[in-house]
């Protein structure tokens, strides 16, 4: 070996000469303290495991899962304290094994023999779920709500069986509405809607019956099995379809019993129609101290009505049809085009999604609000809706809401309305589509198939809701030869019989 510099062996002696000053001043201080080299190796060791310890406990602290229990022994599911908050609630915490998904629930108690318990209830309670393939997170009926009118709201279109109009979906919100209405009063304002007792909702209809309308009256039955049949509908394609429920915990929501005779709910007789009109042409039109713009609006209410009746449209279709879609039919003899005007309804004005055309005898009334319009300054171009309103601006076309109205003022101001209401009768701006199938079935003996084709409707449709119009118009037909059938020497009509 090659020999150490002098500067090198100057440093070293420095370290050695500094390390045997450092131990003779320990072994000093231990002799004061009357200590041993070993107590001193001990102390170290004891020093260095509480260092070690403080930092265990340090990094528990961090950890979310404190105090740490299994809720059964076959299963990983555990109770817990979280460690990142103040709060000593206990948490329950499973794996959902077919979704491979965690599922922590707050179990609100502070008390571990509590907090076990009902983790216990619930653990059972969330194995039903796993089994039957449902979520573990449940929501409100609300919530429930909420995200059906979200899916709504993107089928919402002015074109016919394309979606939903805006209108039908602000009467679908107004019916679900009422349904959160019902909840809360059952005490289920808060409540998953997988712990509402399917067995509690039972009587939402009869609820619904006795529940005052804001105008005043009773809901028909018909109108509340249409609420129901929505709420179904939202448990089907929300609840079950996105596993929040089975089937066999959907809402058990009971039909009401409904008349399938509509002719005695809301169709005017042909001597009450006839006091109707008469009463608005010759008193409402007239009536002294009206301004001119209130009597236009008269003429046109009036002549609409004639309309309605007169074609059997539904209310939407007249309210959007345009003045350049009223023609007259080339194929109609000179006397016929005097009176009569083809109506056309066009496929995005169509409840069917199906344009189809209308004949009737209705150019004075349209002519009549034509020139009501013109009377307040107003001219019709081809493209303007026949029926606007007036008060607007922009030309909008009348609602149905505002007609309606209409309709029942003046139903109350004539007498009507007491009338039809000792018949149990609710006219509406709807029900003369009713009358005028009924008329032309009764009265008018024309052929379903082409009632069907100007209704816009099935001949099924009218068969289920008119049949019995059409067997009072063939009893003729119906009862030939009946009475007495010689081959057989039997008596067939049953009220000569004893």
């Amino acid at each position: 070996m090659g020999k150490v510099p002098p500067r090198q062996q100057k440093q070293t002696s420095n370290r050695n000469d500094l390390g045997d000053q450092q131990a003779g001043a320990l072994s000093s201080l231990l002799d004061a303290a009357g200590l041993e080299a070993s107590d001193l190796l001990t102390a170290i060791q004891v020093l260095a495991d509480a260092k070690k310890q403080a930092a265990a406990r340090s990094d528990e602290k961090k950890s979310i899962y404190l105090d740490k229990e299994l809720v059964v022994e076959w299963d990983d599911a555990f109770v817990f304290r979280r460690g990142d908050t103040k709060s000593q609630t206990y948490y329950l915490r499973m794996f959902d094994k077919k979704r491979r998904k965690p599922y922590v629930k707050s179990l609100g108690e502070r008390d571990r023999i509590r907090a076990l318990t009902k983790a216990r209830l619930i653990y059972q309670e969330l194995l039903g779920k796993i089994d039957r393939g449902e979520k573990l997170a449940s929501i409100t009926s609300k919530e429930l709500v909420d995200r059906y009118i979200e899916k709504l709201g993107k089928t919402v279109t002015e074109i016919p069986k394309m979606g939903i109009t805006p209108e039908t979906f602000r009467i679908k919100k107004y019916f679900l509405r009422l349904w959160l209405e019902f909840v809360e009063v059952g005490g289920y304002k808060n409540t998953s809607i997988d712990q509402i007792p399917p067995d509690k909702t039972r009587e939402f209809g009869l609820y619904m019956l006795n529940l005052p309308k804001e105008g005043g009256g009773k809901r028909s039955s018909e109108h509340i099995n249409k609420i129901i049949l929505e709420v179904k509908k939202m448990y089907k394609e929300i609840a079950v379809r996105e596993r929040f429920l089975g089937v066999d915990q959907v809402p058990e929501l009971d039909l009401l019993r409904v008349n399938p005779n509509i002719e005695s709910k809301d169709i005017l007789s042909l001597e009450q129609y006839e006091k109707l009109w008469k009463w608005m042409f010759y008193k409402w039109i007239q009536e002294r101290g009206i301004s001119s713009f209130e009597k236009a609006k008269r003429v046109i209410f009036y002549n609409a009505i004639g309309i309605l009746y007169n074609t059997g449209l539904r209310p939407k279709e007249l309210l959007g049809m345009r003045l350049n879609e009223i023609t007259k039919n080339e194929s109609d003899p000179p006397e016929l085009q005097k009176t009569h005007r083809l109506l056309k309804v066009r496929e995005d004005n169509s409840k069917t999604g199906k344009s189809r055309l209308v004949n009737a005898p209705v150019r004075k009334r349209i002519d009549r609000i034509l020139a009501a319009y013109k009377e307040i300054g107003i001219t019709h171009k081809p493209t303007d809706y026949l029926l606007f309103n007036p008060s607007t601006p922009g030309r909008n076309q009348y609602t149905r809401q505002s007609l309606d109205h209409r309709l029942q003022q003046v139903l109350k101001q004539s007498g009507l309305k007491e009338e039809l209401e000792l018949e149990g009768k609710r006219v509406s701006l709807y029900s003369s589509r009713h009358a005028y199938i009924t008329w032309r079935l009764r009265h008018g003996n024309v052929p379903i198939h082409l009632v069907a084709a100007a209704a816009g409707t099935s001949i099924k449709m009218i068969e289920l809701r008119y049949g019995h119009i059409q067997v009072e118009k063939q009893t003729e037909l119906l009862t030939r030869n009946q009475g007495y059938a010689a081959a057989a020497e039997v008596v067939l009509d049953i009220t000569s019989a004893e």
